[in-house]
């Protein structure tokens, strides 16, 4: 009777130091309740890039996986999860909060994986959504590096070549932040090379037109050498891929091999007709074209034809270039 006495008093003694600590009924149901209902549900939560970690412990509150987001974060700092936890889905179980922010902290998180592929038309270079969608996030300043603005152009079809063709691992499916990690990725790759718009867009119509010319990366110097050397001699640069995109602007049409009736379409994009460059990209380039681009080889090329296995054969002369047209268009 003693003991059951004792035990009471003890009992009655930390109910008044719980009640004294003036603990919300969440932390009670949190203490009391919830071990109860160790992994009664299974949600996923999502941290996102640039997330603090209090509004990701209120998101994961909200999902009803913990009763208390002050107390989830007050585990999650003490377990060191809040040093560790990185953007990503997480897979998590409900209960108390020591037991969830414990699976934060072991957790792996997914991602979602899209990829922007080499040669992507300037309209609609990402792999989801629609064309109004990708021009918007596209358009918006906000998803490029602040130090890009100065170089970046502003038209949108521009815009698209200085997205970097790559796989990305997104803790979301969400278009801006695509635009932010291509645009990021080429940013890092390309930032400290290129100084100015002028430059940048000259290099981008170049790296576009060698993207779709050649299918080695090997090429690319070489060809944007021959590019070099025509543009320095005030040569029509007679670019079958800028022929194929002027009919697709004006057409519709998706050529499958340049005739001469294709020829003679009147576009800024027609290098048969217009001196110089295009006016913008007519694709999305590669890492290896914007190389090509940038580094052209030193070579006294003019001409150059598809040999038929994916490489070209060079020439200087025009005579050198109709001999190799004659053995290889057989």
């Amino acid at each position: 009777m003693k003991k059951f006495f004792l035990l009471c008093c003890a009992a009655a003694v930390l109910a008044l130091g719980l009640a004294a600590y003036r603990w919300k009924p969440a932390q009670w149901k949190d203490v009391f309740v919830m071990p109860f209902h160790k992994d009664e549900s299974t949600e996923l939560v999502m941290l996102k890039d640039g997330e603090s970690l209090r509004s990701f412990a209120r998101a994961v509150c909200e999902k009803g996986l913990v009763t208390d987001a002050h107390n989830l974060l007050y585990w999650l700092t003490k377990k060191g999860a809040d040093r560790t936890l990185k953007s990503g889905t997480y897979e998590i179980k409900s209960g108390p909060t020591w037991y969830v922010a414990q699976q934060l902290k072991d957790a792996i998180p997914t991602y979602q994986s899209e990829i922007i592929i080499p040669g992507a038309l300037p309209a609609k270079p990402l792999p989801f959504g629609d064309e109004k969608a990708q021009k918007a996030a596209l358009s918006d300043d906000k998803n490029y590096p602040e130090a890009m603005l100065k170089i970046l152009p502003k038209d949108v079809l521009a815009r698209a070549a200085f997205l970097l063709p790559e796989t990305y691992a997104l803790t979301e499916k969400s278009l801006p932040a695509l635009v932010r990690a291509a645009s990021g990725a080429w940013f890092d790759k390309f930032g400290t090379v290129i100084t100015d718009k002028d430059t940048a867009m000259r290099a981008a119509v170049i790296a576009s037109l060698l993207q779709r010319e050649a299918q080695v990366d090997s090429e690319y110097p070489v060809i944007a050498g021959v590019i070099e050397n025509r543009l320095a001699k005030k040569m029509l640069l007679q670019i079958d891929a800028s022929v194929v995109y002027a009919w697709y602007l004006r057409k519709g049409e998706v050529l499958k091999r340049v005739l001469y009736k294709h020829l003679e379409i009147d576009s800024p994009y027609n290098t048969y007709k217009k001196p110089g460059l295009p006016p913008l990209p007519i694709c999305v380039p590669s890492a290896a074209a914007w190389g090509g681009a940038l580094s052209p080889d030193k070579n006294d090329f003019l001409y150059y034809v598809a040999k038929g296995d994916s490489t070209h054969a060079f020439a200087k002369t025009e005579s050198e270039h109709i001999k190799n047209v004659k053995k290889y268009r057989k």
